[in-house]
């Protein structure tokens, strides 16, 4: 037994051995393809992906070192804790995730927790649902700019945030304990104690932190952009050798009663690579547009492994476990999905008809520049408007009492 362990170990150990010299035989076969592939994936990350996360990653980590996220918790945690069992940092992190997207949750979680200001088992709890895509991605590149759909677009941002937090209701028992249980009075006092504790801690100035943040955001993006490089190289290969045909007929071998559109599958399978090419072979699908707003919705809740892994990247050396967080994200593709069933026969119920494919295409980067600079500002007018909000509610019912 134990010689079979071994073996089954330097085979796992051999595994990446195998996969590289596969893409590096691939890439000399397929020269131009690789070139051309890699290209596409720097246009996406040029005028998508930097544009759109830049200022939310700047202003996340300025917000972290200047102590206004723990103003913001402290007044948050009668919300979030009742919920899901999570301190009022949660509600910091969901905000900007929902609004800027992936991976915008996982870095947050892992800074927090390399700064001590949250424990691994809440991180944990908290990437359950603080894991999400953006609705600049959702609504604008996926829905009008692949699918031809606004309406659609709609049905899809609801079940992606829906499932999330459905999701996060469930995990709020993972390694719960007492503190995560409690529900502490809202006191304006108190949260001005933190957050003045936390500036005098602080002893660089601002321009050192700007810069800092700076600095910060931009490496973290570069390596974003290398990933989103790689997968679609990975992606195109494996379209070249045919692998992805050849998994999909397989595939739909298995499933013949159900009748399957083989595009369709082609389109989930390389989403689980990489979405945004996943979303514009499903946009291709001879199938309904229900059929297309289901399986879209089901690989931007899993979010790929391109994002998988970039999110592994950001949390490595916080604890978090990689295996539990892509599980969550599997749990949330599948709810996301279900979800977005009923809903499409609700909201947009002409999605039952076949449509014609469209041509692709992605949002531009001054309007995702100036999308996300927006949302940025939303998003703190949205952590502030709730802070008050509470400490509001908890005021008037204390003067009840």
């Amino acid at each position: 037994m134990k010689s079979f362990f071994s073996k089954l170990k330097k085979t796992h150990a051999l595994l990446p051995v195998i996969f590289v010299s596969l893409l590096l035989f691939c890439i000399l076969k397929y020269p131009q393809d690789t070139y051309h592939a890699a290209l596409s994936g720097l246009e996406i990350f040029l005028k998508s992906v930097f544009p759109a996360l830049l200022p939310f990653f700047i202003v996340s980590d300025l917000m972290i070192d200047l102590g206004i996220i723990d103003f913001a918790a402290e007044l948050l945690n009668p919300l979030m804790r009742p919920l899901f069992r999570c301190s009022g940092k949660s509600s910091f992190i969901w905000i900007m995730s929902a609004a800027s997207g992936y991976p915008s949750g996982a870095r947050m979680v892992g800074s927090l927790i390399r700064e001590n200001k949250l424990d691994v088992d809440e991180g944990q709890r908290i990437l359950s649902f603080c894991s999400t895509s953006g609705p600049l991605f959702m609504v604008g590149a996926v829905a009008v700019g692949m699918l031809g759909t606004v309406e659609g677009g709609r049905v899809i941002l609801i079940s992606h945030y829906l499932a999330a937090i459905v999701l996060g209701i469930i995990f709020r028992f993972y390694r719960s304990n007492r503190l995560s249980r409690r529900t502490d009075k809202v006191s304006l006092r108190k949260a001005l104690d933190v957050f003045r504790k936390a500036v005098s801690k602080q002893k660089k100035p601002f321009g050192e932190l700007m810069g800092k943040a700076v600095n910060n955001s931009v490496s973290v993006l570069l390596v974003v952009g290398g990933y989103i490089m790689l997968f679609s190289v990975v992606i195109k290969l494996m379209l070249n050798t045919g692998l992805i045909g050849h998994i999909s007929s397989f595939a739909s071998t298995i499933l013949k009663g159900i009748d399957v559109d083989p595009v369709l599958l082609s389109g989930i399978l390389g989403g689980m690579l990489e979405i945004t090419t996943g979303s514009k072979i499903i946009s291709q699908a001879a199938v309904s547009m229900q059929l297309k707003i289901v399986a879209v919705s089901f690989i931007i809740g899993w979010s790929g492994m391109s994002i998988n892994a970039q999110a592994a990247a950001l949390l490595a050396g916080s604890g978090i476990k990689i295996g539990l967080y892509m599980l969550t994200k599997l749990l949330h593709g599948l709810l996301a999905a279900l979800i977005s069933y009923p809903m499409t026969l609700w909201l947009y119920p002409e999605a039952a008809q076949a449509f014609n494919p469209v041509v692709p295409a992605l949002p531009g980067w001054r309007a995702s520049l100036v999308y996300s600079l927006y949302m940025s500002l939303l998003s703190l007018m949205i952590v502030f408007g709730l802070s008050a909000s509470v400490y509001a509610i908890y005021r008037i019912r204390s003067k009840a009492v």
